[in-house]
């Protein structure tokens, strides 16, 4: 059966009703705590963020980044959920990819530049029907990239912290921040990851609070996550 014999889903014909949100700084499409982050924070490329030294400059800059990233509620917009079987999360990730290749830095992402790519996106040959959806509303996908590349900055700056050679020395702020995030559902496996790196009293008490609240902020599966890392890092007894 070829595509135009097939009648269209849920998710083809779905209408999310976003608007183009206008920044008043420019043409921008992400939020100014998104667009000021330092670089390679910016970039969200891991290679060029696991090779920053550790000195007290980057780990400073680090804390401010994940500071930023948690408090800002621009950094949480009301994102429309596609309907079932949600496919369309899939194809908005590609296109976040795709934005991300031809604007690197969260600064350059530009509604012209994301008009540009829509073009060349509808000038391919062949385009599946959720693709032309995305194109039909970029809005949608633009507006799920927000909180999707806090996400994705939030774990690199925590997967970084747990490259050092002693993570306990800076326990005394970046507990509280790790345990936050995982509440919060935010890079969530990286900052549980993090705690155990830490050990130590204040990240063991932050892992059991966490295991305690899935009926709270945090999910079951960070719960669960919470525990497993309780259970590797001091099945011994240690502290």
């Amino acid at each position: 059966m070829s595509e135009s014999d097939t009648e269209p889903n849920a998710e083809e014909m779905w209408d999310p009703q976003v608007a183009r949100w206008r920044d008043p700084e420019g043409d921008y499409v992400l939020p100014h705590a998104l667009r000021s982050l330092p670089h390679p924070w910016d970039e969200c490329d891991w290679r060029r963020v696991a090779e920053l030294p550790r000195t007290d400059e980057r780990l400073a800059e680090a804390r401010r980044v994940v500071t930023v990233l948690l408090d800002d509620p621009e950094l949480t917009p009301q994102v429309p959920q596609p309907p079932s079987p949600g496919l369309l999360w899939h194809v908005w990730e590609a296109f976040h990819q795709a934005v991300g290749k031809r604007m690197p830095r969260t600064s350059d992402v530009t509604w012209s530049g994301v008009d540009e790519l829509v073009r060349a996106w509808r000038g391919r040959p062949q385009l599946y029907p959720l693709q032309r959806h995305v194109v039909r509303h970029v809005e949608a996908p633009m507006l799920a990239m927000i909180p999707s590349l806090r996400d994705d900055i939030a774990d690199s700056v925590f997967r970084w912290l747990a490259l050092d050679p002693d993570p306990g020395r800076f326990a005394d702020w970046a507990v509280g921040l790790a345990e936050r995030y995982v509440a919060e559902d935010i890079g969530a496996d990286s900052a549980i990851e993090l705690l155990g790196a830490m050990g130590g009293p204040e990240a063991r008490a932050a892992l059991e609070r966490l295991t305690v609240k899935p009926d709270g902020p945090a999910r079951w599966e960070n719960a669960e996550a919470a525990q497993g890392m309780l259970l590797d890092r001091w099945s011994d007894g240690s502290s």
